[in-house]
Formats: C-alpha cells, structure tokens, sequence
C-alpha cells in the first residue's frame, strides 16, 4: 500500500511540474498576443493607448509591463511606431523614403512633437550628422504649399539637408512622438501619413535586410521537454506490469491523478503567472535602478527615496546599456528613482519651469498604473511641493504643499524635462537636478 501511495504521490508532484512548466509556457504566449492585439495600426503606424489606465484587465497590464513600461497616459502623449512603409515592405537603410506630412498635417499637439530613428532593436545608430530626430523644434523647412517632407535615408539628399532623418544601413524602425497630444489625437481622429519610398538601392551592393519576428525559444524547447516528460511517463505507466492485477489496474488511477494536478497546475499557474508579470517586470525595474542606476553616470546606484537626473540626452552608447535612456526619446532629459513611503511620505519640489515642457509622472509598480502627475500640463510650470504619501498614512498635509496619494507604498518616479536645442542641455539640465526629494519631517524642519 506504501508503494502505491507513493506512486500517486509521484504522478501528482509530475503533473504538478509539468502544468506549471505549461503555465509558463501559455502564460508567455498569452501576454505575446495581448501585446499584439492591444495595438491600433493604421498606414503602418501602430499605436497602443490603453497602458498605464486604471482597470482590472490583468492580461493588458502584463502586456503592458513588458512592452510599455511606465509609458505616459494618452493625455500626456501618444506614441506612434511603424517598421514597414505604404506598401507593407520593411524599412531598410537600402531605400530612401519621405514623409510627407500635407498642409495642417502635423501632429497637432500643446507641448511638442518628434520623429525619432532607431535600429530594428530599439537603439539609437551613430550617424556622420550626428542627427537622431527631427521635429518642431529642428528647424525643418516646410514646402511652397505649407506641406512639410522629411527625408529618411542613408545620405543627406541634396537640397533638402535641413529636413533629413538619417537612417542606418540595415533594418530601422521609426517612432512618432506628440506631448500633451490634441483634441484630433485623443478623439481617433488624427492619423500618421504612410511611409513612401523615395529611392531604391541607397546602399548599393548590399542585398536588402531581411527583418524577421522574434522566435520565444525558450518556451518552444520547454514546451518540447514537458511533452517529452508527458510522453515518457505514459509509456512507463503503460509497460505490462507482470502477472500482478494490482499493479495492472494502478495505471488508470495514476493517470488520473496526473492529469488532474496538471491541468490543475496549468489553470492557476496561468493566471497566476499573468497576474503577477507587471509586478515582476517593475521589480526588477527597482532592483537595478537601486543598485546600478539608470544611466552611464550612476553605474553606483540610486539610493530609495533619492531622485537622480540624467545630464545627457539618450546615445547610440547610452541607448545600449541605460535603464532608462531609452532610445526612442532624444528631445528629454530623464529624472528617475523609486520610492519607498512606509516609514514617511517625501515631498517632491520641482522649480519654476519658466513655461518648458517637463511632467513627473508616478507609477504603481504592482501593475502598472499610473496614478498620478506633477508637470505643465496638470500642475503648471511654477515652482511647487507636492507630497507623495503612502495608502496608511493619516497625517496632516502641511502648509504650501499640494498631497498626492499614492495606492502602494512603493512608488517607481520618472520625470522628463525638455531640452529645445544644443545649448539649452545645460539649462535643462540644472532644472531637472532641481527636481528633488525631501523626507517629510526634515522638510518640515526647514520650513
């Protein structure tokens, strides 16, 4: 009897592990069409509005999570990618290409808007121009009609330096960025011309890239093991057992017990898996900013509860290693940290902006929600405190500051600060390190 006990045993610890490893595996897949499906595509441009939104739709944030980490709230801005152009064909430094955007075309927006270029893996390229967007703010030279051409290829066209985009050799993709977004924007109504090509062979004696989708190979080939699992242990269970009836009539009971613990197993570990994605994502979010920061100047770490500002704009160097310098941003300075509210709130002072464009933006880590805004477009652009408290505490809010409540006790931060040429960098810069943090008791202290 002992033994058939721990035969059951044995069938239910393997159909535990084979429906976790299949929990896996669905919950990968899942998230994958979730990412996909969540988009909006229209002439090639794919935009995805619903990330950061409050809601219960676990599937979304975990799509979200992986794909849009801390991504702004539609009113703030929208984002638009594209990797293909007017005929579906995939861009490729090996063609030339306009943009055409006709008159009154352009994304109307209150703050500004950007086309940014980025190889096929999200990076910024090293070009002779050292040119990584274009914008409202580049100086591009509208058309006699009051249309508006941006060139993207590989070599500068001539007579039309001003409106060039630079593109790298191989495959690229671009994105379309608009800040406090308008009306059109935000009602669907607005939409991104196509890519056309302009030239062909820009790069010649080179065969065009050929861009294909990534393959998850880690869960095929688990997948493959828990199959080979499966298969070996039905075969050991379906060997003759002997002249003994006992053990013959054991096979059916020990699959049973199997399939139950598995498919069990599958159920729950999937939703379990795709309930707590966003909080994985944003944890180690949190652990690497903490320990190596989120730029190439504080590889030491950002301590809890401090902010830090990035002085310079996003690289073809930083765009590889930063957490946070992404590349599909050139037009803002980043100021980043996580914050930690248990013992006390902190308060957030932010200096007169004079009119730029900046926005602090705060992030719920568990999944994903955007909770709340500091910036021009909520608050304004003068100088003000703002107090970040926890959902426990009950305390007074002091004079001068404006609270906040945050729905977790831990808080991810992300701010932006525009720069609106060359030589404003070190303007823009000494106003995000004026962006700063204070705890709550030594604030009121310096009062």
């Amino acid at each position: 009897m002992d033994d058939v006990r721990a035969q059951i045993v044995a069938a239910a610890v393997l159909g535990l592990i084979v429906g976790g490893v299949l929990a896996f595996v669905t919950g990968g897949v899942l998230v994958d069409r979730e990412a996909k499906g969540m988009q909006t595509t229209v002439d090639g441009w794919s935009t995805v509005r619903q990330c950061g939104e409050p809601g219960n739709d676990i599937l979304l944030k975990a799509a979200c999570a992986r794909d849009w980490t801390a991504a702004n709230l539609p009113p703030e801005a929208v984002y638009w990618t594209t990797t293909v152009d007017r005929a579906g064909q995939t861009l490729s430094g090996h063609h030339g290409y306009v943009l055409h955007f006709p008159p009154g075309g352009l994304p109307p927006n209150d703050a500004f808007w950007s086309l940014t270029m980025t190889d096929a893996q999200k990076r910024l390229v090293a070009n002779p121009a050292n040119r990584y967007a274009v914008g409202d703010r580049s100086g591009l030279v509208p058309n006699a009609d009051g249309s508006l051409d941006i060139y993207i290829q590989t070599a500068s066209p001539a007579g039309h330096e001003s409106n060039w985009l630079p593109a790298p050799a191989g495959d690229f993709m671009l994105w379309l960025r608009a800040y406090q977004p308008g009306a059109a924007i935000l009602d669907g109504e607005y939409t991104v011309p196509p890519v056309g090509e302009a030239t062909t062979d820009v790069a010649a004696g080179n065969p065009p890239g050929v861009s294909a989708e990534r393959v998850p190979w880690v869960r095929i080939l688990l997948g493959l093991v828990v199959l080979a699992i499966v298969v070996a242990y039905l075969v050991r269970r379906g060997r003759p057992a002997g002249t003994d009836p006992g053990r013959r009539r054991l096979k059916r009971p020990h699959l049973i017990t199997f399939w139950a613990f598995a498919i069990f197993a599958w159920a729950i570990g999937t939703v379990a898996f795709v309930y707590v994605y966003p909080s994985l994502i944003y944890n180690a979010w949190e652990k690497d900013i903490v320990a190596h920061g989120v730029d190439a100047g504080s590889r030491s770490g950002i301590p809890v509860n401090t902010l830090y500002a990035v002085p310079d704009l996003a690289s073809p160097i930083a765009s590889n290693s930063a957490v946070l310098v992404t590349g599909s941003n050139h037009d803002t300075l980043y100021i980043g940290g996580w914050l930690d509210l248990g013992k006390e709130p902190q308060v957030l002072h932010v200096p007169d902006m004079a009119g730029r464009y900046y926005s602090v933006e705060f992030v719920d880590p568990q999944d994903g929600t955007v909770f709340a805004y500091v910036g021009r477009r909520v608050t304004g652009t003068n100088a003000g405190n703002f107090l970040i408290s926890g959902p426990g505490w009950k305390g007074a809010v002091p004079s001068g500051a404006t609270q906040l409540s945050s729905p977790n006790n831990s808080v991810f931060v992300i701010g932006r600060v525009l720069v609106e040429s060359n030589s404003d960098l070190g303007t823009a810069y000494d106003l995000a390190k004026q962006t700063q943090l204070t705890p709550l008791d030594r604030w009121q202290a310096g009062q």
